[in-house]
């Protein structure tokens, strides 16, 4: 089964970069992008975090993926680059 949204949001539990996102994605960008992130969550879906994680090299989180690029944004902390990778 295929996600159709074209962003996926790496997140787990205690990561505070995580909430920092979270938290970007909700009160400056009022949710404008919601409907089109999915969640992957480590320890809420393990199987699937762990296999996209590894098909594309990621090591950490918070990380946004662009799915039809295959790009990868791994500097969460800065609005503009956050809103300037999900507007692509």
């Amino acid at each position: 089964m295929t996600d159709p949204r074209p962003f996926v949001l790496f997140t787990q539990d205690q990561c505070p970069q995580c909430e920092t996102l979270k938290r970007m994605l909700t009160l400056p960008l009022r949710g404008a992008f919601d409907d089109q992130i999915e969640v992957l969550h480590r320890q809420q879906n393990p199987d699937a975090f762990t296999a996209l994680a590894d098909a594309h090299a990621l090591a950490r989180t918070p990380a946004l993926l662009h799915r039809p690029s295959g790009r990868l944004l791994l500097d969460t902390g800065s609005l503009g680059a956050v809103k300037a990778f999900l507007t692509q």
